[in-house]
């Protein structure tokens, strides 16, 4: 069994919206408004939010690139109807690995 910290990614509530969706990317450029297509960008994953304002990394987001690496997250707001805000960013660097456990040890009497 390893350890590895986790990480919470939180954003504040907006009052008229019914959910979130939460977007990440190795690649800042992909939120541009030029670039960006909510969950029909390619390359971005993408996950429904609903009932809060944080998510668990990486038990809540199974799909969150277990890579390390700096990733950008985009928050959206989304209501009933699914139209959605531009995203509010946020970047850090993440790794969801711990390293190798040693590979030889003994115990010896002095």
């Amino acid at each position: 069994m390893q350890l590895v910290i986790k990480r919470k990614v939180w954003w504040k509530a907006v009052p008229e919206a019914s959910g979130y969706v939460a977007y990440v990317s190795v690649d800042r450029t992909i939120f541009e408004p030029d670039h960006f297509l909510w969950e029909t960008t390619p390359g971005i994953i993408s996950k429904r939010v609903i009932g809060k304002t944080e998510l668990i990394l990486p038990d809540d987001w199974p799909e969150f690139p277990q890579e390390p690496g700096i990733y950008y997250i985009g928050i959206t707001s989304r209501d009933d109807l699914g139209n959605q805000s531009h995203p509010f960013i946020v970047s850090s660097s993440f790794k969801f690995l711990a390293p190798p456990a040693p590979s030889q040890g003994g115990i010896e009497s002095l």
